[in-house]
């Protein structure tokens, strides 16, 4: 009994131990992660990896509902990974346990099982999974008015958040303070297991000088702080000023008071304070941040009175009000502002005196008002009547228009006034005569043109006396003259004018001689005429072609002063002379144009000079210009041939360069020949290009000449240009090879070629000859099928076999030239050749023994015979062994008793013929 317990319990310590060791490695054969935190609506992985070396049977991820229900997400079962959940992913292996899921909702957070299932234990392991929700923060700003007073509420709201967030603000990055500022919050709980938590900042707008707030809300599922800062209505102190300005409307003179507030935010409350009881027009105006209100006010009505703005803004702790006097105006006096001395209304005072110079001219005499009145308005008489012809009221001032005289004597008399106000003054105006005494002349002298000529003009003006005016001319130069004699006020006034012709080719000095009694000595004024400026020559040229022909037009422009230049035109060194087409035209400022062409046809006059004669009173003698009519260039003409592309046509090509080719390209072809030919041209400047093409078959003219030919004015011009003779003679095969013959005898029409079985990328190598520059080589096979080709080269890529021998034929051509080759391939294999070697050996094996043996017996019948009977006899056995041919044919004629032995002989002859291509 002792003995049973004892086992007993050593079974129970093994058992215990066994459990033990599982359990120990149960902890160290999963690795997985266990607490996850997965966002509501994105994907989270289950990480779960068997490490363990033991084969595992099934592995799965579990999901205890209650206490006896579990539910299979996922796993791996039977070598097969399977999902029984919508939203879970198959498992990668059976040892890496690791599923994408979708969390869809917060009821997916709790405990999940992993489990795997080897041959020797089972190892489980939890992992447990907490939803969070990422919340949505939205930010709203809204404002009310309590009492007069304006509030914002910014609103900021983390929607459907899991677990609650937390919301905090900040106003210039610093908490917010209380007051002015008060924080409400407010939480929402949701069915879907979220929570929405708002928080509600409030603050009166004239208290708050920020222009935003940020909401900051902090979330596990934030990697930092998410700030939103919005913008809020803040309040700007105005900047508050009044200002007047006197402005007339209708004749009236009216203050403009303002009242202006810049600068602030919200408008300003804006009220004019003033003591009166009339309806008064006020203006109200808004432009950007400055708003203004103003009224008007009649300037004589509101003399020295206030007015006052009043105004009201939140930002203000008062009303700030500012106050502006309007002026009182008045007239102290009025005085002359060359005296002192000066009089008012009030103050009967002698009448000034003012003496003027007879004849003096640009006379004013200014009156100054003295007081604070912005304008006046001033009258003035003359001894109770008008003023004087020639005076006149300007402003403040009396002005005599033209030279002072006794009839602008007399007692002045001028009012002023401004509203209400009025002030006078009197003043005596007294001319002095003057003394007559001689006045020297002012000269002048001026040079013009006018209609082709020079106008001297030389003047002595406001002289008393008259003066007296006289002309030097050059010698030689004659001119037309006259005077003129002009007084005024006293004063003359002399003017002379001298015509000289305007243009010459020299310089001309005059004099104008004034004499009068004020000089002692008579003044000589000189005034020189410069040459003329020579004429501006332009001679130019150029061609045209019309039907055909070439044509020169040359144009001479001459540009000079009036008058206009007289144009000729020449032809070489002789006196030929042409006529040409004239035109003149006179310009302003005493400018002249002339312009002459000619046109002809160019060789009328080709490698001749065409010269063009200028004559002008500037010059001294005529000037020439001459253009170079240049003699006829030969056309440039040039044939070649040309191979189409993608067409069997080819193309001879005529190109002529040169003036004037036009449409005279002409092919010159051989009979028979059918003409397709087209025609281009085009130009490069004054050259033309003209292109002439025939398109032909190679066939119709190989080995004949083609001519192109320029047919011109004076003669033609031909090239030509020789169509090659091609030819194909031949197409050889490189590789060895052997003629099959005709089963009928006569020449070899194909190749025989052995190639070896089962070798790849075999060649069959050939050359075309012949004298075309390139060639189109392809190879078909018997049905018809084509063969690959590298170049000159029949290329089989592929193991050959049995299939690949046949006839081929190879085909190379050029245009209408052609050639073939036909081909017998054989495939010989390693038995097959080892096989005819076999054969071969035994048969020369066996020719051998049988000759060897006929040569003996031979040798032995014919020891006794004579030397000459054994060379014959052995000459024929030879000739027999060497041809394949009939005895009877071959044999030579012996007669006597040899003719029988040889007989016997060749009676027992075996020949054997044995062929290969080996």
């Amino acid at each position: 009994m002792m003995g049973c317990s004892w086992l007993l319990i050593l079974g129970l310590v093994l058992n215990v131990a066994h459990c033990l060791e599982i359990l120990g490695a149960g902890e160290t054969m999963l690795e997985v992660q266990q607490n996850i935190t997965a966002v509501l609506g994105e994907d989270a992985y289950l990480s779960c990896r068997y490490l363990g070396s033991g084969e595992v049977e099934s592995a799965l991820w579990k999901r205890q509902h209650n206490s006896k229900f579990k539910t299979r997400l996922a796993g791996y079962r039977f070598g097969k990974p399977f999902s029984h959940v919508e939203g879970f992913s198959e498992p990668v292996s059976a040892t890496n346990l690791t599923v994408k899921m979708n969390v869809s909702s917060v009821q997916d957070e709790g405990e999940y099982e992993c489990e795997v299932v080897t041959d020797a234990a089972d190892y489980t392991e939890l992992v447990f999974l907490t939803v969070v929700a990422r919340p949505d923060v939205h930010v709203l700003v809204s404002s009310e008015i309590i009492n007069g007073s304006h509030y914002q509420s910014v609103s900021c709201s983390a929607v459907c958040g899991r677990p609650p967030p937390q919301i905090s603000w900040l106003v210039n990055d610093l908490p917010p303070p209380d007051p002015p500022f008060t924080v409400n919050v407010t939480e929402t709980a949701h069915p879907n297991g979220t929570s929405t938590l708002s928080s509600n900042l409030r603050f009166p707008t004239h208290l708050q000088d920020e222009d935003s707030v940020t909401c900051v809300v902090q979330h596990p599922t934030f990697q930092n702080p998410k700030h939103t800062t919005v913008r809020v209505e803040t309040y700007t102190r105005p900047n508050v000023t009044i200002k007047a300005e006197m402005i007339q409307d209708g004749g009236s003179e009216f203050w403009v008071v303002s009242c202006v507030s810049s600068g602030g935010r919200p408008e300003t409350d804006i009220s004019l304070a003033l003591d009166a009881d009339e309806e008064l027009q006020r203006l109200n105006s808004t432009d950007s941040d400055t708003q203004t209100s103003s009224v008007l006010l009649p300037v004589a009505a509101y003399e020295g009175h206030n007015v006052t703005c009043v105004f009201n803004h939140p930002k203000f702790t008062r009303k700030v009000s500012r106050v502006i006097t309007l002026p009182s105006f008045y007239i102290s006096g009025v005085q002359l502002q060359n005296s002192e001395l000066g009089s008012d209304s009030d103050d009967v005072q002698e009448p000034e005196s003012v003496e003027l110079l007879e004849g003096q001219s640009n006379t004013s005499i200014s009156l100054q008002v003295t007081g604070n009145v912005p304008r006046v308005n001033v009258t003035c008489k003359r001894d109770d009547g008008p003023l004087p012809e020639g005076v006149e009221l300007v402003d403040s001032s009396l002005r005599v228009q033209g030279a002072v005289g006794n009839h602008h004597a007399g007692l002045y008399e001028c009012f002023f006034s401004y509203h209400h106000l009025q002030a006078a003054l009197k003043f005596n105006i007294t001319v002095k005569p003057r003394v007559v005494q001689p006045v020297p002349p002012t000269i002048e002298v001026d040079l013009q043109t006018e209609d082709g000529r020079g106008v001297i003009e030389c003047s002595a003006a406001d002289a008393v006396p008259a003066a007296n005016i006289s002309w030097l001319l050059p010698e030689g130069v004659s001119g037309v003259s006259w005077f003129n004699f002009t007084s005024h006020n006293g004063s003359h006034s002399v003017r002379g004018v001298l015509l000289l012709p305007a243009c010459s080719p020299w310089e001309l000095t005059v004099e104008c001689v004034i004499n009068h009694p004020a000089f002692e000595e008579p003044q000589n004024r000189s005034i020189t005429l410069p040459p003329c400026a020579r004429p501006n020559i332009t001679i130019s040229s150029h061609t045209e072609w019309r039907d055909g022909h070439e044509f020169t037009n040359v144009d001479c422009s001459v540009d000079s002063v009036a008058p206009a230049a007289t144009i000729t035109w020449h032809v070489g060194d002789g006196d030929s002379s042409i006529t040409g087409l004239s035109e003149t035209e006179v310009q302003a400022g005493g400018l002249a144009s002339a312009h002459s062409s000619v046109h002809f046809q160019s060789s009328l006059y080709s490698g001749q000079n065409l010269t063009c004669t200028v004559e002008h009173p500037s010059l001294e003698a005529p000037e020439k210009r001459t253009a170079r009519i240049l003699a006829h260039r030969a056309h440039l003409l040039s044939v070649s041939l040309q191979r189409q592309r993608d067409s069997s046509l080819w193309l001879a090509v005529c190109d002529c360069r040169g003036e004037g080719v036009g449409t005279n390209l002409t092919w010159v072809l051989p009979e028979n020949a059918q003409s397709q030919t087209s025609l281009q041209s085009e130009y490069e400047g004054k050259i033309q290009k003209a292109r002439l093409t025939y398109q032909f078959s190679l066939a119709h003219h190989e080995g004949q000449n083609l001519t192109c030919v320029y047919h011109y004015e004076h003669g033609s011009t031909e090239e030509t240009v020789h169509v090659p003779k091609y030819y194909i003679s031949s197409v050889k095969v490189l590789n060895h090879t052997t003629p099959l013959q005709s089963r009928y005898g006569g020449e070899a029409a194909t190749r025989r070629l052995s190639l070896q079985e089962n070798h790849h990328q075999q060649r069959v190598l050939l050359r075309v000859k012949g004298n075309v520059p390139e060639y189109n080589l392809n190879c078909r096979r018997s049905d018809g099928s084509s063969v690959q080709m590298d170049r000159d080269a029949m290329v089989f890529r592929s193991d050959l076999t049995e299939q690949d021998e046949g006839l081929y034929t190879c085909r190379a051509s050029f245009y209408h030239h052609t050639a073939s080759v036909n081909i017998h391939v054989e495939v010989m294999s390693e038995d097959r050749v080892f096989a005819l070697v076999t054969i071969i050996c035994i048969s020369s094996a066996s020719a051998i023994t049988i000759i060897v043996a006929v040569a003996l017996w031979v040798y032995c019948k014919a020891n006794g015979r004579k030397q000459y009977k054994e060379q014959e006899a052995l000459s024929a056995l030879t000739t027999l062994m060497q041809d394949p041919g009939s005895p009877e044919v071959k044999k030579p004629p012996v007669t006597g008793e040899g003719s029988k032995e040889y007989a016997h002989l060749v009676s027992y002859s075996i020949v054997i013929d044995v062929k290969s291509t080996v």
